[in-house]
């Protein structure tokens, strides 16, 4: 099936690598000969130099008849116009997907409202709200909610004199309580399933799922630091992705977060509109300012200025100085994660890959109820309700062939309260709400199992 990516910037390329990957035929359409000549020496696509609102141009890269079409340009309104041209034009296109940063174009149930667009993303909503689930539960990566199955997915750095340190999974399953699987490891930037065998090492990174029931036991065994402890919080930039962090947060949570801003206006302004928030109007780059207001005395600082250098260096030099824990924003530089992974940064945050993430999940809506990945995408984690019909409805689950490469990380029953994670012996039904972790790279397996059809 063919995808057409308008825009073959850095969030084209890293969501057309992804597609790729799945065997998808990518077509991006651009305005530089620069990009376009860039996105076919990278990768195993075909490119069009031109506008992305020009019919006849659309036309030509395909969008008459594509599975989806999705606009990912630096320009809003190019997006907009663009996605609002297919969608009234092309009744064959499967879907639209317009990523708009604008908080004026913004609100709830914007979905199929604006222009007929199928799916409007907005990548710093994306990452705030990334950051406000780092705030209400002190995991720094991965911090996913399954709302049909009722479970939660996150991973953590094991560090030294961390719990599960030196103990092998089987060990950490007798001594933790609960219902948790680990569903993958990533060591040395290499991603493996583990078995009930595999040791823990200091600076593993786990990905579990959790009961949501059970999940704050776990987050307090392996963190040090959720909301419930945070009682200084430093927001550096007074930017859209702070704007969108603050709506978010409760009044409660709001009357903890202090607000570093060098613009005076600006300052004024976030005042004005968030009078619980401590405002201060000073240089995160000035030694004396973190000195003058003890900037470093908190317990949670997140970088979120526009400036990729700047976030990665306030946010290094803060725990260097005794903060607890800090995050930095990437917003246009996605070479500079591991730079950052590596100056002693709790986390990590992307609108490159969030924002590729949220379009992924809805490409895939079709079929699987919500998808979130780990581990920069390398593992998928499908919540996928059993559809009348299914191949394997009635059989145990160690009679479904998944060849090694799905682990069955969670069940719920339909029209449940229960959830539970299944072993060997449970038996498929209909209507069965099921969690399954696999590789990036077997998303086609699990595409083919997942919809094979009983036999007539």
């Amino acid at each position: 099936m063919r995808v057409v990516i308008l825009g073959a910037g850095r969030r084209g390329l890293r969501l057309a690598r992804h597609l790729i990957e799945e065997r998808k035929s990518v077509v991006f359409l651009d305005s530089s000969s620069d990009r376009c000549n860039a996105a076919t020496a990278k990768l195993d696509c075909l490119a069009l130099c031109g506008s992305a609102t020009d019919i006849d141009m659309l036309k030509e890269a395909g969008a008459e008849d594509a599975e989806a079409v999705i606009a990912v340009t630096d320009s809003d309104e190019t997006n907009l116009v663009a996605c609002g041209i297919v969608s009234s034009s092309f009744r064959h296109v499967g879907m639209t997907i317009a990523a708009i940063r604008s908080i004026n174009y913004l609100g709830t149930g914007l979905d199929g409202d604006v222009l007929g667009i199928t799916h409007i993303v907005n990548p710093e909503q994306e990452a705030a709200e990334r950051i406000v689930g780092i705030i209400d539960t002190g995991l720094f990566r991965d911090f996913e909610y399954f709302p049909y199955a009722g479970f939660v997915m996150f991973s953590r750095k094991i560090e030294s004199g961390n719990l599960f340190e030196g103990r092998t999974l089987a060990q950490i399953r007798r001594e933790i309580p609960g219902r948790f699987v680990v569903i993958g490891i990533r060591r040395r930037g290499n991603v493996f399933t583990p078995s009930g065998d595999t040791l823990i090492h200091e600076g593993d990174e786990i990905g579990l799922i959790v009961d949501d029931d059970e999940s704050s036991d776990i987050y307090g065994r392996l963190s040090d630091v959720h909301q419930s402890h945070m009682k200084r919080i430093i927001l550096v930039g007074g930017t859209r992705i702070a704007k969108f962090a603050l709506l978010s947060m409760s009044d409660d949570l709001r009357r903890r977060v202090m607000l570093v801003e060098k613009d005076s206006a600006v300052c004024e302004k976030f005042a004005r509109e968030f009078p619980e928030v401590i405002v201060l109007n000073g240089a995160i780059s000035d030694e004396a300012f973190w000195e003058e207001e003890r900037l470093y005395q908190s317990d949670f600082l997140a970088a979120v200025t526009d400036n990729d250098e700047l976030n990665i260096i306030a946010a290094s030099y803060a725990k260097r100085l005794g903060t607890k824990r800090s995050v930095a924003l990437i917003k246009t530089n996605n070479s500079y994660i591991p730079l950052a992974e590596a100056m002693d940064i709790d986390g990590v945050i992307s609108t490159t890959n969030t924002t590729v993430d949220a379009i992924v999940r809805f490409l895939r809506s079709d079929r699987i109820q919500s998808l979130h990945t780990l581990f920069d995408g390398q593992l998928e984690v499908y919540e996928y309700q059993v559809q009348p019909g299914f191949r394997y409805i009635g059989k145990k689950l160690r009679d479904v062939p998944f060849g090694g490469k799905i682990t069955i990380a969670g069940v719920r029953k339909k029209d449940g309260d229960d959830n539970y994670i299944p072993d060997g012996n449970y038996l498929l039904e209909e209507g069965d709400t099921i969690l399954l972790a696999a590789a990036h790279s077997n998303y086609a397996y699990v595409e083919k199992l997942m919809t094979a059809r009983k036999e007539s």
